[in-house]
């Protein structure tokens, strides 16, 4: 018998939240392949077209993926949005938590969203390089032409570095590489961190399944601690040290005390990030500091 019965649901439309699941791990890989290739000693004006092209669409996904939790969060606290991402996201953390430090993260997201509105926008510079005899670099100048960037882009700039002033992220289209990718994934993976402790894990359901090497992780920032580990570029590594550390120091204590996060990743003894890493290592680089899981020692024993 035919049943007449009629069933309604409720469907609300929040594209963009797996982004940063499915695509952008590939394209931090691909890059990463690039990178690894540059010689660091040389002076550049720009990235490799391979690791500039899988750097920024990674960039764009990951922005735009923040933009989509934004949205979700808004709905389910019956709120409308406005035009600025930071500034809600802000306001959404800051009226759960009364110590938040609104402009200090306002300020990160906006370095964010800048670096976003550069690539879409195709932000155009002018660049003049100087080469020796040889043509080795000398130096060059650029110049960002007239008609870009609004004004959270030169509140959020050095316009004598061409980077944003908290994350350093380069501002130069052509200079946007997998350095930049990282710092924007790490800071993704903090703003999941924020969001399941202050506003509950449902919603920013962010699921993560990735394989290295064989190995296999659910936790996104042992996979990010896979390229930290790798990164032969001893200048950025110190900056993006210093980058963690400013952002420890004032949004680690609003950080799942479970969960771990790559900003709460670190030795206990000295400190260093990347401590814990995949197949159950946890091994300080820095210092030396080991702790073996009794999972580890057990299967060692019986082998």
């Amino acid at each position: 018998m035919k049943n007449n019965k009629i069933h309604k649901e409720k469907l609300v439309t929040v594209i963009g939240t797996s982004y940063i699941e499915l695509l952008v791990p590939d394209f931090l890989e691909k890059c990463f392949e690039t990178y690894l290739k540059k010689d660091f000693g040389e002076k550049q004006f720009q990235v490799s077209p391979h690791e500039n092209t899988y750097a920024t669409a990674g960039i764009v996904l990951t922005v735009l993926g923040i933009e989509a939790y934004r949205n979700r969060i808004y709905y389910l606290e019956k709120r409308t949005v406005s035009r600025s991402v930071a500034e809600d996201l802000t306001v959404m953390f800051k009226s759960r938590e009364a110590n938040f430090s609104e402009k200090d993260f306002e300020n990160l997201l906006n370095e964010v969203f800048v670096l976003r509105d550069v690539i879409v926008h195709n932000h155009i510079y002018k660049v003049n390089v100087e080469f020796d005899g040889d043509w080795q670099i000398l130096g060059h100048r650029q110049e960002l032409l007239k008609g870009y960037g609004d004004t959270k882009f030169r509140v959020s700039t050095n316009s004598r570095t061409k980077k944003t002033t908290n994350l350093k992220l380069n501002v130069q289209p052509g200079k946007i590489g997998f350095e930049d990718l990282f710092i924007v994934l790490v800071l993704f993976d903090s703003f999941v961190g924020l969001s399941e402790k202050i506003l509950g894990r449902a919603y920013v359901p962010f699921h993560f399944w990735k394989e290295v090497n064989g190995v296999g992780t659910e936790d996104f920032y042992k996979y990010l601690t896979c390229f930290y580990h790798l990164i032969p570029n001893q200048k950025y590594v110190q900056q993006l040290n210093s980058i963690l550390q400013k952002i420890r120091k004032e949004y680690g204590q609003f950080l799942p005390d479970y969960n771990e996060y790559f900003v709460n990743n670190i030795c206990i003894i000295c400190g260093e990030f990347g401590f814990r890493q995949m197949n159950q290592v946890y091994l300080c680089k820095k210092c030396g500091h080991r702790v073996e899981l009794a999972s580890v020692v057990q299967n060692k024993t019986t082998t």
